[in-house]
Protein backbone atom coordinates (compact mmCIF):
# COMPACT_ATOMS: atom_id res chain seq x y z
CA UNK A 1 0.00 0.00 0.00
CA UNK A 2 0.86 3.80 -0.56
CA UNK A 3 2.47 5.27 2.47
CA UNK A 4 -0.13 7.51 4.64
CA UNK A 5 -1.22 10.20 2.37
CA UNK A 6 -0.27 13.84 3.38
CA UNK A 7 -2.61 16.36 1.68
CA UNK A 8 -0.18 19.42 0.64
CA UNK A 9 -2.87 21.53 -0.97
CA UNK A 10 -4.48 25.14 -1.21
CA UNK A 11 -7.63 25.16 0.46
CA UNK A 12 -9.34 25.00 -2.62
CA UNK A 13 -7.51 21.58 -3.67
CA UNK A 14 -7.68 19.89 -0.59
CA UNK A 15 -11.32 19.95 -0.59
CA UNK A 16 -11.26 18.54 -3.88
CA UNK A 17 -8.36 15.68 -2.32
CA UNK A 18 -11.18 14.86 -0.45
CA UNK A 19 -12.05 12.24 -2.76
CA UNK A 20 -8.41 10.69 -2.50
CA UNK A 21 -9.07 9.23 0.57
CA UNK A 22 -12.53 7.92 0.13
CA UNK A 23 -12.26 4.67 -1.54
CA UNK A 24 -10.71 1.83 -0.06
CA UNK A 25 -12.62 -1.17 0.73
CA UNK A 26 -11.34 -4.71 0.97
CA UNK A 27 -10.83 -6.64 -1.74
CA UNK A 28 -11.96 -9.35 -0.76
CA UNK A 29 -10.16 -12.13 -2.72
CA UNK A 30 -10.21 -14.71 -5.65
CA UNK A 31 -9.39 -18.19 -5.76
CA UNK A 32 -11.50 -21.27 -6.01
CA UNK A 33 -11.68 -25.66 -4.92
CA UNK A 34 -13.04 -28.16 -7.73
CA UNK A 35 -13.62 -31.33 -7.04
CA UNK A 36 -10.65 -34.13 -7.19
CA UNK A 37 -11.16 -37.98 -7.06
CA UNK A 38 -7.09 -38.05 -6.48
CA UNK A 39 -6.99 -35.13 -4.78
CA UNK A 40 -6.12 -37.02 -1.73
CA UNK A 41 -2.85 -38.82 -3.45
CA UNK A 42 -1.76 -35.79 -5.35
CA UNK A 43 -1.46 -32.16 -4.89
CA UNK A 44 -2.60 -29.80 -7.95
CA UNK A 45 0.28 -28.60 -9.99
CA UNK A 46 1.50 -25.42 -10.07
CA UNK A 47 0.62 -22.66 -12.00
CA UNK A 48 3.54 -20.35 -11.10
CA UNK A 49 6.91 -20.95 -9.87
CA UNK A 50 6.09 -19.89 -6.87
CA UNK A 51 3.44 -22.87 -6.19
CA UNK A 52 4.72 -25.95 -4.09
CA UNK A 53 3.52 -29.16 -3.86
CA UNK A 54 0.07 -29.30 -1.76
CA UNK A 55 0.13 -30.67 2.05
CA UNK A 56 -0.57 -34.20 2.25
CA UNK A 57 -2.80 -35.15 4.82
CA UNK A 58 -4.83 -38.24 6.75
CA UNK A 59 -7.86 -38.82 5.51
CA UNK A 60 -11.10 -37.57 6.88
CA UNK A 61 -14.52 -38.37 8.00
CA UNK A 62 -17.33 -36.75 5.74
CA UNK A 63 -19.61 -39.75 6.47
CA UNK A 64 -23.41 -39.91 7.45
CA UNK A 65 -23.12 -36.32 8.03
CA UNK A 66 -20.74 -36.45 10.89
CA UNK A 67 -17.16 -35.79 11.34
CA UNK A 68 -15.57 -38.33 12.84
CA UNK A 69 -11.95 -39.49 13.79
CA UNK A 70 -12.56 -43.09 13.15
CA UNK A 71 -8.74 -43.91 11.04
CA UNK A 72 -9.82 -47.12 9.68
CA UNK A 73 -12.99 -46.05 7.71
CA UNK A 74 -11.38 -42.57 6.59
CA UNK A 75 -10.43 -43.45 3.27
CA UNK A 76 -13.91 -44.63 2.03
CA UNK A 77 -15.68 -41.59 3.99
CA UNK A 78 -13.36 -39.13 1.91
CA UNK A 79 -14.10 -41.10 -1.36
CA UNK A 80 -18.04 -40.76 0.12
CA UNK A 81 -17.59 -37.30 0.41
CA UNK A 82 -15.28 -36.41 -3.13
CA UNK A 83 -18.60 -38.60 -5.04
CA UNK A 84 -21.27 -36.05 -3.76
CA UNK A 85 -22.54 -33.82 -6.09
CA UNK A 86 -21.47 -29.82 -5.59
CA UNK A 87 -24.64 -29.07 -4.05
CA UNK A 88 -24.51 -31.62 -1.47
CA UNK A 89 -20.92 -30.79 -0.79
CA UNK A 90 -21.79 -27.58 0.06
CA UNK A 91 -24.48 -28.68 2.19
CA UNK A 92 -21.89 -30.92 3.90
CA UNK A 93 -19.37 -27.73 4.76
CA UNK A 94 -22.42 -25.77 5.93
CA UNK A 95 -23.38 -28.13 8.10
CA UNK A 96 -20.37 -29.62 10.17
CA UNK A 97 -19.19 -26.05 10.42
CA UNK A 98 -21.75 -24.93 12.09
CA UNK A 99 -22.00 -28.00 14.47
CA UNK A 100 -18.35 -27.37 15.01
CA UNK A 101 -17.81 -30.65 13.82
CA UNK A 102 -15.19 -29.75 10.97
CA UNK A 103 -13.18 -27.39 13.77
CA UNK A 104 -12.56 -30.47 16.42
CA UNK A 105 -10.91 -32.26 13.50
CA UNK A 106 -7.05 -32.62 13.50
CA UNK A 107 -5.68 -30.21 11.10
CA UNK A 108 -4.57 -33.11 8.74
CA UNK A 109 -8.28 -34.53 8.72
CA UNK A 110 -9.71 -30.70 7.59
CA UNK A 111 -7.17 -30.88 5.03
CA UNK A 112 -8.00 -34.78 3.61
CA UNK A 113 -11.79 -33.24 3.51
CA UNK A 114 -10.96 -30.01 1.95
CA UNK A 115 -8.76 -31.29 -0.95
CA UNK A 116 -11.92 -32.92 -2.50
CA UNK A 117 -14.22 -30.46 -1.86
CA UNK A 118 -15.31 -28.52 -5.41
CA UNK A 119 -14.53 -25.37 -6.80
CA UNK A 120 -18.89 -24.92 -7.23
CA UNK A 121 -19.37 -26.52 -3.87
CA UNK A 122 -16.77 -23.58 -1.96
CA UNK A 123 -18.22 -20.88 -4.02
CA UNK A 124 -21.89 -22.56 -3.21
CA UNK A 125 -20.87 -22.22 -0.03
CA UNK A 126 -19.58 -18.78 0.84
CA UNK A 127 -22.69 -17.51 -1.39
CA UNK A 128 -25.04 -18.92 0.88
CA UNK A 129 -23.45 -17.49 4.11
CA UNK A 130 -23.53 -14.11 2.45
CA UNK A 131 -27.18 -14.04 1.96
CA UNK A 132 -27.96 -15.38 5.32
CA UNK A 133 -25.68 -11.68 6.70
CA UNK A 134 -27.53 -9.31 4.50
CA UNK A 135 -26.48 -6.45 6.87
CA UNK A 136 -23.76 -6.89 9.21
CA UNK A 137 -21.07 -4.94 10.22
CA UNK A 138 -16.82 -5.64 11.10
CA UNK A 139 -13.67 -3.93 11.71
CA UNK A 140 -11.24 -4.08 8.55
CA UNK A 141 -7.03 -3.72 9.10
CA UNK A 142 -5.86 -3.59 5.47
CA UNK A 143 -2.51 -3.34 3.87
CA UNK A 144 -1.58 -3.08 0.26
CA UNK A 145 1.01 -2.02 -2.05
CA UNK A 146 0.37 1.32 -3.94
CA UNK A 147 2.03 2.42 -6.80
CA UNK A 148 5.09 0.25 -5.82
CA UNK A 149 4.87 1.47 -2.09
CA UNK A 150 4.03 -0.76 1.03
CA UNK A 151 1.82 1.95 3.48
CA UNK A 152 3.99 2.17 6.23
CA UNK A 153 0.97 1.62 8.80
CA UNK A 154 -2.51 0.32 7.75
CA UNK A 155 -5.66 1.44 7.75
CA UNK A 156 -8.10 0.26 10.40
CA UNK A 157 -12.11 0.92 9.52
CA UNK A 158 -15.63 -0.35 10.83
CA UNK A 159 -17.55 -1.13 8.05
CA UNK A 160 -21.51 -1.33 8.14
CA UNK A 161 -23.00 -2.94 4.78
CA UNK A 162 -26.09 -3.50 3.42
CA UNK A 163 -25.83 -6.08 0.87
CA UNK A 164 -29.10 -5.78 -1.21
CA UNK A 165 -29.58 -2.68 -2.26
CA UNK A 166 -25.53 -2.50 -2.09
CA UNK A 167 -25.32 0.32 0.91
CA UNK A 168 -21.96 1.13 2.93
CA UNK A 169 -20.64 3.21 5.30
CA UNK A 170 -17.17 3.16 6.62
CA UNK A 171 -14.98 4.93 8.88
CA UNK A 172 -11.30 5.35 9.99
CA UNK A 173 -10.48 4.40 13.31
CA UNK A 174 -7.86 5.97 15.18
CA UNK A 175 -5.55 3.18 15.54
CA UNK A 176 -4.46 2.97 11.11
CA UNK A 177 -3.58 5.66 8.68
CA UNK A 178 -6.23 8.42 7.71
CA UNK A 179 -8.32 8.44 10.94
CA UNK A 180 -11.45 10.26 10.61
CA UNK A 181 -12.17 9.89 7.51
CA UNK A 182 -15.83 8.70 6.51
CA UNK A 183 -17.53 7.20 3.19
CA UNK A 184 -20.95 6.63 2.45
CA UNK A 185 -21.97 4.42 -1.03
CA UNK A 186 -25.54 3.66 -2.02
CA UNK A 187 -25.98 1.83 -5.44
CA UNK A 188 -29.34 3.02 -5.62
CA UNK A 189 -28.69 7.01 -5.64
CA UNK A 190 -24.99 7.49 -7.23
CA UNK A 191 -23.75 4.06 -8.37
CA UNK A 192 -20.53 5.45 -9.89
CA UNK A 193 -19.63 8.13 -6.58
CA UNK A 194 -19.03 8.06 -3.03
CA UNK A 195 -19.69 10.80 -0.15
CA UNK A 196 -17.42 11.80 1.60
CA UNK A 197 -15.03 13.40 3.78
CA UNK A 198 -11.00 13.92 5.17
CA UNK A 199 -10.03 13.02 8.91
CA UNK A 200 -8.42 15.72 10.78
CA UNK A 201 -8.07 19.28 10.14
CA UNK A 202 -8.71 18.68 6.45
CA UNK A 203 -12.15 17.04 6.87
CA UNK A 204 -13.94 20.11 6.90
CA UNK A 205 -15.67 19.31 3.50
CA UNK A 206 -18.04 16.63 1.96
CA UNK A 207 -17.59 15.76 -1.56
CA UNK A 208 -19.05 13.41 -4.28
CA UNK A 209 -16.67 11.82 -6.22
CA UNK A 210 -15.97 8.76 -8.40
CA UNK A 211 -15.16 5.55 -6.83
CA UNK A 212 -13.17 4.27 -9.50
CA UNK A 213 -11.09 7.74 -9.80
CA UNK A 214 -7.46 8.65 -9.93
CA UNK A 215 -7.83 10.42 -6.38
CA UNK A 216 -9.84 7.15 -5.13
CA UNK A 217 -7.38 4.98 -6.25
CA UNK A 218 -4.46 6.80 -4.38
CA UNK A 219 -4.94 4.92 -1.42
CA UNK A 220 -6.44 1.80 -2.70
CA UNK A 221 -6.40 -0.65 -5.91
CA UNK A 222 -10.25 -1.31 -4.86
CA UNK A 223 -12.87 0.61 -5.30
CA UNK A 224 -15.81 0.74 -2.53
CA UNK A 225 -18.29 -1.78 -3.87
CA UNK A 226 -15.20 -4.06 -3.64
CA UNK A 227 -16.61 -4.46 0.13
CA UNK A 228 -18.11 -7.58 1.54
CA UNK A 229 -18.36 -11.11 1.66
CA UNK A 230 -20.34 -11.47 -1.31
CA UNK A 231 -17.50 -9.81 -3.23
CA UNK A 232 -15.31 -12.59 -2.31
CA UNK A 233 -17.46 -15.56 -3.43
CA UNK A 234 -17.70 -13.94 -6.62
CA UNK A 235 -14.07 -13.55 -7.23
CA UNK A 236 -13.68 -17.08 -6.06
CA UNK A 237 -16.09 -17.75 -8.62
CA UNK A 238 -14.57 -15.67 -11.24
CA UNK A 239 -11.10 -17.21 -10.77
CA UNK A 240 -12.47 -20.78 -11.25
CA UNK A 241 -13.87 -19.22 -14.88
CA UNK A 242 -10.34 -18.18 -15.80
CA UNK A 243 -8.65 -21.36 -14.71
CA UNK A 244 -10.70 -23.43 -16.77
CA UNK A 245 -10.40 -21.22 -19.76
CA UNK A 246 -6.63 -21.89 -19.23
CA UNK A 247 -7.05 -25.49 -19.06
CA UNK A 248 -6.09 -25.27 -15.87
CA UNK A 249 -7.02 -27.01 -12.21
CA UNK A 250 -9.43 -24.90 -9.79
CA UNK A 251 -8.41 -26.84 -6.88
CA UNK A 252 -5.96 -24.88 -4.34
CA UNK A 253 -2.20 -25.24 -4.99
CA UNK A 254 -1.57 -25.59 -1.07
CA UNK A 255 -4.10 -26.45 1.61
CA UNK A 256 -3.33 -25.54 5.35
CA UNK A 257 -4.64 -25.25 8.91
CA UNK A 258 -3.73 -22.60 11.37
CA UNK A 259 -3.86 -19.97 13.92
CA UNK A 260 -4.09 -16.33 13.58
CA UNK A 261 -5.25 -14.08 16.89
CA UNK A 262 -6.14 -16.80 18.45
CA UNK A 263 -8.80 -18.21 15.75
CA UNK A 264 -8.03 -21.35 14.27
CA UNK A 265 -8.07 -20.45 10.16
CA UNK A 266 -8.23 -22.59 7.14
CA UNK A 267 -5.69 -21.11 4.47
CA UNK A 268 -7.04 -22.30 0.59
CA UNK A 269 -3.76 -20.72 -1.76
CA UNK A 270 -3.95 -20.46 -5.69
CA UNK A 271 -1.14 -20.13 -7.91
CA UNK A 272 -2.10 -18.74 -11.50
CA UNK A 273 0.18 -17.86 -14.62
CA UNK A 274 -0.85 -14.52 -14.61
CA UNK A 275 -2.35 -11.45 -12.59
CA UNK A 276 -5.23 -9.24 -12.96
CA UNK A 277 -7.65 -8.61 -14.82
CA UNK A 278 -7.31 -12.76 -16.36
CA UNK A 279 -6.86 -13.64 -12.29
CA UNK A 280 -7.31 -12.31 -8.93
CA UNK A 281 -3.64 -12.24 -8.47
CA UNK A 282 -0.37 -14.59 -9.23
CA UNK A 283 -0.98 -15.81 -5.71
CA UNK A 284 -3.58 -15.47 -3.62
CA UNK A 285 -4.57 -16.95 0.03
CA UNK A 286 -8.14 -16.97 1.65
CA UNK A 287 -8.33 -17.28 5.71
CA UNK A 288 -11.99 -18.99 6.52
CA UNK A 289 -12.85 -19.56 10.24
CA UNK A 290 -13.29 -22.95 11.23
CA UNK A 291 -15.78 -21.84 13.66
CA UNK A 292 -18.09 -19.88 11.46
CA UNK A 293 -17.49 -20.26 7.99
CA UNK A 294 -16.78 -16.48 6.99
CA UNK A 295 -13.95 -14.98 5.40
CA UNK A 296 -11.22 -13.90 7.84
CA UNK A 297 -8.82 -12.57 5.51
CA UNK A 298 -6.89 -12.72 2.43
CA UNK A 299 -4.00 -12.18 0.59
CA UNK A 300 -2.43 -11.70 -2.25
CA UNK A 301 1.24 -11.60 -4.24
CA UNK A 302 2.63 -10.37 -7.35
CA UNK A 303 4.46 -11.99 -10.03
CA UNK A 304 8.34 -10.99 -7.97
CA UNK A 305 6.66 -12.56 -5.02
CA UNK A 306 5.86 -9.27 -3.01
CA UNK A 307 2.77 -8.79 -1.75
CA UNK A 308 0.50 -6.58 -3.18
CA UNK A 309 -2.19 -6.86 -0.27
CA UNK A 310 -3.46 -8.11 3.20
CA UNK A 311 -6.61 -8.06 4.57
CA UNK A 312 -7.74 -9.25 7.82
CA UNK A 313 -11.33 -9.27 9.22
CA UNK A 314 -12.72 -8.62 12.57
CA UNK A 315 -15.44 -8.68 14.87
CA UNK A 316 -18.00 -9.50 12.27
CA UNK A 317 -21.52 -9.06 13.68
CA UNK A 318 -25.17 -9.74 12.37
CA UNK A 319 -26.84 -6.19 12.04
CA UNK A 320 -30.47 -4.91 11.36
CA UNK A 321 -29.96 -1.40 9.68
CA UNK A 322 -32.46 2.15 8.96
CA UNK A 323 -31.81 4.14 5.86
CA UNK A 324 -30.14 6.62 8.42
CA UNK A 325 -27.48 4.34 8.80
CA UNK A 326 -26.71 5.27 5.14
CA UNK A 327 -27.64 8.83 5.40
CA UNK A 328 -25.30 11.84 5.52
CA UNK A 329 -27.63 13.67 8.20
CA UNK A 330 -26.96 10.95 10.51
CA UNK A 331 -26.22 12.33 13.77
CA UNK A 332 -23.23 9.91 14.33
CA UNK A 333 -21.46 10.92 11.39
CA UNK A 334 -19.50 14.12 10.71
CA UNK A 335 -20.45 14.77 7.13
Amino acid sequence: MSKHHAFRATPASRVSAVALALALLPMTHVANAQRASNALAQPRPAASAQAASATSAAPVVPAAGHATGDATSTDAEVVNLAAMPAAAQAQWLSRTIKSGELAKLSDERIVARMRVIQADALVRFLKAESAALPEYQYQLTRHERINDQWQTTPDRMLVKIRETPLQIYAKWLPDGAHAGQEILYDETKRPKEMYGHLGGIFGFASIWSRIDGTLARSQSNHTVRDLGFAFIAEQIAHDGRSFRAAGLPETPARISVSEWNGVRVLALEWDAPAGPPQHYAYKSRVLLDLTTGRPRGIEAWDAAGEKVEEMRFEKVRKASWTDMTFDPKNPDYKF
